[in-house]
């Protein structure tokens, strides 16, 4: 007989390929992972959504449970949710499982796809889920709970992108480099644009509404440039606008950063830092659009009939997708895309919308939070599937039948 879970016991990890956000009793669902653990300090094992370092991987997670959450090994009554990239195979879930049971000595284990609980964590069954994350964009389409790995589509893009493309910016600005010369212990190189695009408010996607009269407007030829259609007219006519809980922020063309104990100034062109994702050359990627990745993931999703559905059902989660005015942006670039005919059928797109942590959660709700939305799904569902051993993996079970029987009990 499997051992009866406690609720406060329940630990949920969110693995990242920068960041794996873990915390342990799920009673209170409504806050922050209290644990987050950067995986550079373990050499990186997961790299373009691919483990390439095994002991690195389960060193990270040794050190999740047993020191920062202080699990005894010896009696172990923690079971453990995993989050996982939709990618991973079937002989690493195993893998994994293995793991946890022989050398964690997990009471339980429930592996779970990272898009499934985005969407959860937004209250909803069907959508497209879009991940920004730091090395690889993931678009993924899922349908009443069921994930359409046919529409599941990668894109080389993602955080550490941005930044090279911003400090290429930041390269040609002469004043900053002036500035930087003033202050020899302070390098122009990646930690610098990170620093600048994490600092809030300073980096935002400026598209859709009037900016300053002595803000350069930061041009966007896929939008600006091309002709309107049909479609992208009745958009824009009532449905991009900026929602309420997103008031337009006040923008001055330089900004001043404190780094290291300097300041310097940075230039409008900081907001052009999301460009790579809707034009993938400018990093030299030969890679689809985000807009291009996102309609093709959905027109590849049968029937026709839930596409429309999809399209008011986005999900934008991930690090990346916290810069202000990107949802925004990621709206107008995907309607200059969509098909508009007349004759308009049952499984013609009429809107685009985007799907957000629900109100009820009265902390993470907030924007800054969203990136959570993962984790909250891990939590939700944590709470269901421990509290009957049929739902998950067992002790038990893996005694019985080896790493393979984590297929009949995993998403």
């Amino acid at each position: 007989m499997a051992l009866a879970l406690r609720e406060e016991n329940f630990v949920v990890i969110d693995v990242g390929s920068f960041v794996t956000r873990a915390g342990m009793s799920v009673n209170d669902t409504n806050k922050p992972p209290p644990i987050s653990v950067f995986m550079s300090e373990f050499e990186n094992p997961i790299q373009d959504n691919r483990i390439v370092s095994w002991a690195q991987l389960e060193a990270s997670w040794h050190h999740i449970l047993f020191k920062e959450l202080q699990i005894k090994k010896s009696r172990n009554e923690s079971p453990v949710l995993l989050t996982v990239p939709a990618e991973w195979t079937k002989e690493e879930y195993e893998r994994i499982t293995q793991i946890f049971f022989e050398n964690f000595n997990v009471p339980g284990l429930y592996i779970a796809p990272q898009p499934l609980l985005a969407l959860y964590g937004c209250g909803s069954v069907s959508g497209v889920i879009v991940d920004i994350g730091n090395e690889t964009t993931d678009v993924n389409v899922v349908v009443d709970s069921i994930l359409q790995t046919q529409s599941s589509i990668s894109l080389p893009l993602g955080g550490k992108h941005l930044d090279q493309y911003l400090l290429s910016l930041l390269q040609q600005d002469p004043v900053l480099l002036q500035q930087i010369e003033q202050a020899p212990e302070v390098t122009l190189d990646l930690a610098f644009a990170r620093f600048v695009r994490e600092q809030p408010g300073a980096c935002l996607v400026l598209v859709g509404h009037v900016q300053q009269e002595e803000v350069a407007v930061v041009e966007t030829p896929t939008v600006t440039e091309a002709p309107a259609t049909a479609a992208v007219e009745e958009f824009i006519d009532g449905e991009v606008e900026v929602p309420e809980d997103e008031p337009l922020p006040t923008v001055t063309e330089h900004l001043i950063i404190d780094y290291k104990g300097h300041k310097f100034t940075v230039g409008g062109y900081r907001h052009n830092v999301c460009d790579p994702l809707f034009m993938p050359e400018l990093v030299g990627a030969d890679s689809l659009s985000l807009a291009d990745a996102t309609r093709m993931a959905i027109m590849n999703c049968e029937t026709p009939e839930i596409r429309p559905k999809l399209w008011e059902n986005i999900v934008l989660t991930g690090g990346c997708s916290l810069i202000h005015q990107l949802q925004n942006r990621v709206k107008k670039e995907v309607q200059l895309s969509l098909p508009f005919s007349d004759n308009a059928g049952d499984s013609q797109p009429r809107l685009v919308s985007f799907l957000r942590i629900p109100e009820y959660f009265t902390v993470l709700k907030e924007k800054q939070y969203q990136c959570y939305a993962t984790w909250l799904g891990g939590s939700i569902v944590a709470k269901l599937v421990f509290i009957d051993a049929k739902n998950y993996v067992s002790k038990v079970d893996y005694n019985e039948s080896g790493p393979s029987i984590v297929h009949t009990k995993s998403y």
